[in-house]
């Protein structure tokens, strides 16, 4: 069947005849991507119930997927459909035909979530009305519409005598925060109402309306204000002494840069400074335009960490015993988290593993370290699995149980071998 479809997608006849031809061929493939879905659905549904992933070693379902080509997000979301769809049979019987999109099945599991997680006790038939309503939005609406159903259906079944009302329900709080395709960070917030007057209060004094240069007033929206606040808020928090640490170092924002790059930014606006061949990258965010970079050298401790050209660190310092600032710094350049195949933790979560090990003569350097998460970092210690440095500076894992010795590539590296020449 895949074969098929590939032909079917490389064919030219697919895209000529007439305009209602074309339209109509394209309602065919939407509602046909809405019945692979709902079959995914189904299939991701059956793994999580068979518990296959931790079989396998992947650890979550999410995780499977992942492995499999599907980003983080839209794994959490197969996952969650999946295993809810069994519970509400009706929803998944619209599913079969395409007339309902995953991201409309998505919204109505989500907000069934939403509504018992304010009403535990919701009897069976009230619960069957709000499917039935979720689904009758679902079907005329957007599934943002159905969100705001949801929200509307949760607050009328709330019953009044709580013990806790929902505005001071701690366990109700949720705050989500994600990174678009474009770099951009999102999220929502749902808070009790000591935590949002917390908030309101720390952004208060920040968010007060400050007048253009030439005496006019102040042309950002409310929005814009709260936003810039709420950047002053941060800065205020990491520009402290007193705050927890990250992997043993204070939290800051970290912006990795070559050193043709860094030269390029000095340089910029005097003569024909070409821009750097590799971009300025932040931890979390991604890459940085030479303004947002150049703005961000220019207030900034500078860590020399010396990259080649496959951003493998080249000399940060190793007298220490244990892993300092600066070659932390350094391994996630490198690494970009935790390094074992297929994981992605982010460096946050991460351990620096001394490959020898101190005890038996090992050094503190670039060459003898590596970023894992503790599950694998516990894998190294406990589980024989090895991790050596290859010739082209990355880590690479052997599996104790693989008769062939296969060297696994790092989460961070690009190609599948370990040849300097490789693209």
């Amino acid at each position: 069947m895949f074969a098929r479809l590939s032909d079917l997608a490389g064919d030219a006849a697919l895209v000529a005849g007439d305009d209602a031809q074309v339209s109509s061929r394209t309602v065919a493939v939407i509602r046909l991507n809405h019945v692979v879905e709902q079959i995914l659905f189904r299939l991701v549904g059956e793994l999580d119930t068979r518990g296959i992933a931790k079989k396998s070693g992947d650890g979550s379902t999410a995780r499977l997927l992942q492995q499999a080509g599907m980003a983080p997000v839209v794994a959490h979301r197969y996952v969650r459909v999946g295993t809810a769809l069994g519970n509400i049979p009706s929803v998944a019987s619209y599913g079969v035909d395409g007339a309902l999109s995953g991201e409309h099945i998505d919204s109505i599991v989500k907000g069934l979530n939403h509504i018992a997680r304010r009403s535990p006790d919701l009897q069976d038939v009230d619960r069957a009305d709000c499917v039935r309503g979720l689904m009758a939005e679902a079907l005329t609406a957007t599934p943002a519409a159905v969100s705001a159903r949801a929200r509307h259906m949760a607050i009328v079944l709330s019953p009044p005598d709580k013990e806790i009302p929902d505005a001071e329900n701690h366990e109700l709080n949720e705050f989500s925060l994600g990174t678009g395709d474009d770099g951009r960070s999102h999220g929502t917030l749902d808070l009790d109402n000591v935590l949002g007057e917390k908030l309101r209060v720390a952004l208060d004094p920040l968010s007060k309306p400050v007048p253009e240069p030439d005496g006019s007033p102040d042309s950002r929206t409310s929005a814009q204000v709260r936003a810039d606040a709420l950047e002053q808020l941060l800065d205020s928090y990491l520009d402290q002494e007193d705050r927890p640490t990250c992997g043993g170092a204070k939290p800051h924002v970290v912006m990795t840069l070559s050193p043709e790059g860094l030269q390029a930014l000095q340089l910029r606006g005097l003569g024909e400074t070409k821009p750097p061949a590799l971009p300025a990258t932040f931890e979390w965010t991604g890459p940085a335009s030479a303004s947002t970079a150049q703005m961000v050298a220019c207030d900034s401790v500078i860590t020399k960490v010396l990259v080649d050209n496959n951003m493998v660190p080249l000399d940060v310092g190793r007298d220490h015993r244990t892993v300092t600032p600066a070659i932390r710094k350094a391994l996630i350049a490198r690494d970009q988290g935790c390094a074992f195949p297929g994981c992605g933790c982010p460096p946050g979560r991460t351990d620096a593993h001394h490959i020898v090990h101190w005890s038996k003569g090992g050094v503190t350097s670039l060459t003898n370290t590596v970023l894992l998460c503790r599950r694998h970092h516990r894998y190294i210690h406990h589980m024989r699995w090895e991790v050596f440095i290859g010739t082209d500076g990355h880590p690479w894992f052997i599996n104790p149980d693989d008769a062939t010795k296969t060297h696994l590539r790092s989460n961070a590296r690009r190609t599948l071998t370990s040849d300097l020449a490789a693209a």
